[in-house]
């Protein structure tokens, strides 16, 4: 239960980036005129911000389903390297934990977990701390995503609080770049991904992901060759 409140805890200093995410995307639903259970059910079981506003967008511009389905699942490629990531830790834990863990996959959790992996000695307490995380990602995202709907993007355009998002990522990322190794990684990838945001249906955020793990599994056999 401990590792469960620490999560939880750990994911509130990323409230500030989640909240103007969540109402801009509940404006929207309400822009493309879904009703209330059509946003939430969309939003309950996509449960992915950027592939859901990609998305919707598409549709308000009466976009081809199969380019709006495309899209969404060019988006969210990265959740197969998130849930590779983690699942190591979810070995021995019984399928509903698999099924919650794998459903509540988010940038924010993943990253949360990641960035606090020195504080578990085992794998149990990893996951209950992913949890706990999750469980305040839900209660922060869905919230936002309801008053979005209901009141509008609450969130005033000129303070541009859309980079408080990524600005959430680089105060986790930071202190995980530990050694050369890493912070090579991450400048690579930067820079691969700015060349690559033209690619049609986002598919450059794939491109990165392969670019840079080929990258990290270079880096790795060299050290382990040193």
């Amino acid at each position: 239960m401990q590792n469960f409140k620490l999560g939880f805890r750990a994911m509130l200093p990323l409230a500030p980036g989640i909240l103007p995410f969540g109402a801009v995307m509940g404006s929207t639903f309400a822009e493309a005129n879904l009703t209330f259970g059509q946003s939430m059910l969309m939003n309950a079981s996509v449960y992915a911000g950027a592939a859901q506003l990609a998305t919707v967008n598409l549709m308000k511009l009466n976009a081809a389903v199969f380019v709006v389905v495309i899209t969404g699942l060019m988006i969210n490629m990265r959740f197969l390297l998130y849930s590779a990531a983690i699942s190591p830790q979810l070995k021995g834990e019984p399928w509903w934990i698999k099924f919650a863990c794998a459903f509540t996959l988010t940038d924010q959790s993943y990253a949360t977990m990641t960035a606090k992996a020195d504080l578990f000695s085992n794998n149990h307490q990893a996951i209950r701390f992913y949890l706990g995380s999750a469980l305040a990602m839900g209660l922060t995202w869905h919230g936002s995503v309801i008053a979005g709907v209901i009141f509008g993007n609450f969130a005033p355009a000129s303070l541009s609080l859309d980079y408080a998002v990524p600005l959430s990522f680089v105060a986790l990322l930071v202190p995980t770049l530990k050694t050369r190794g890493h912070r090579v990684l991450a400048v690579f990838s930067s820079l691969v991904s700015l060349l690559m945001y033209g690619l049609p249906f986002k598919a450059g955020l794939i491109v990165t992901a392969i670019l840079s793990m080929g990258l990290a599994a270079v880096i790795i056999r060299r050290r382990g060759h040193a």
